[in-house]
């Protein structure tokens, strides 16, 4: 009999944490569903009308004055959101992708033995290509997931 309790111990541990996995995950979900769609701000905006109904009494969804200006002030709130998405979503990977120009630079060496700081910029002929320019060379990188990789170099005329 001491067995079958260890074993049903056990056996709820083991659902306990899987349920507790499970909320976890659903929680850290929801929090970056939350964020990347902006859903912060109507979700503000009715926590302040809960305050506004608990404290003062006020009917939210009614009709009326009261009621029409919270109404209009939320769906404003859901118009942000709608506005925060389509830039996270849209506007900022469409951005990085056809982003040219300078990305960085910094031409200051720090102290005689540091080695050269490289112009860093997209290549013109292919956007997915960042070039870092050297006083000798070209290296040709690949922006693969958050790294990267090296794909090739080519020397300057006269440099090597």
């Amino acid at each position: 009999m001491k067995t079958a309790g260890c074993l049903l111990g056990g056996v709820a541990a083991a659902a306990f944490g899987l349920i507790r996995r499970i909320a976890v995950y659903a929680a850290v979900g929801a929090a970056r569903a939350v964020r990347c769609f902006g859903l912060y701000i109507p979700l503000a905006y009715l926590a302040y009308g809960g305050v506004l109904y608990l404290v003062f009494g006020f009917e939210l969804f009614v009709g009326g004055t009261d009621g029409g200006l919270y109404v209009f002030g939320f769906v404003l709130s859901l118009i942000c959101s709608v506005i925060i998405t389509v830039r996270s979503l849209v506007v900022k990977p469409l951005g990085e992708y056809f982003r040219g120009g300078v990305i960085e630079y910094d031409g200051k060496a720090a102290g005689k033995h540091t080695p050269e700081a490289p112009k860093i910029y997209r290549s013109r002929m292919s956007p997915g290509i960042i070039v870092y320019e050297y006083a000798n060379r070209y290296d040709l990188y690949e922006k693969r997931g958050d790294a990267l990789t090296l794909v090739g170099r080519e020397w300057k005329k006269d440099k090597r």
